[in-house]
């Protein structure tokens, strides 16, 4: 993803994941917050041509080049657009899949299994009570962990493989605030045919962002 950031369209309708998230969810989510950062950005890099041209990646890995005062809006919004872009592809409508047998294979020596892994991404989730994300995190190696950043924060240098929102825009208006609801919610959305695709791509030695 460069500049001009344009807003990616939902790759399902806006009703495709009910009743896991109403479509009143899906649709402030991306076309309020994700629009709100996608703006952002645009705005914060609109003065500063040289840092147009880079990848957002680099933008975000490599803070102390960016000017002081653009600093903390391209920050925030490109952490926002990086996320949220990996989280709204990790979903797909409610659906019997399953992980590629690379996936399988590398969750189950990972975590001993996909009962395992789930577990592991429910507690990774619900063991704090801040507003952040829990990542799914490939190693050069093909290990994978799991990771909950605070805020905005991505998981960068480290390669992610999914991103689950844990703001309270992303289920308020279908969970309340019961956080565990969303994330049981949520977890049968997880699109295993896009992540294994993102896996298969890192283990290829190439990273799985923008692209998927």
């Amino acid at each position: 993803m460069t500049y001009p950031y344009v807003l990616p369209r939902l790759p399902y309708a806006p009703a495709a994941l009910e009743p896991n998230l109403n479509r009143a969810t899906i649709m402030t989510h991306h076309d309020r917050i994700f629009a709100g950062h996608i703006d952002g950005l645009n705005r914060a890099l609109q003065p500063y041509p040289a840092l147009q041209r880079r990848p957002l990646s680099r933008l975000l890995l490599h803070p102390d080049c960016l000017p002081a005062p653009a600093r903390p809006d391209i920050l925030h919004h490109g952490s926002g657009v990086y996320s949220h872009a990996l989280y709204f592809s990790s979903l797909a409508p409610a659906r019997t899949g399953n992980p590629d047998a690379a996936l399988a294979e590398a969750l189950r020596c990972s975590f001993g299994s996909m009962e395992d892994f789930l577990r592991a991404l429910r507690q990774a989730s619900l063991q704090d009570t801040q507003e952040g994300c829990t990542w799914l995190l490939c190693d050069r190696c093909g290990r994978l962990r799991l990771l909950f950043t605070p805020g905005l924060q991505t998981a960068l240098p480290l390669v992610p493989i999914l991103c689950l929102d844990l703001h309270r825009h992303a289920y308020q208006l279908t969970c309340g605030d019961d956080r565990e609801a969303y994330v049981n919610a949520a977890l049968p959305l997880l699109n295993w045919e896009i992540l294994s695709l993102r896996y298969a791509t890192v283990s290829a030695g190439q990273p799985p962002f923008p692209n998927p």
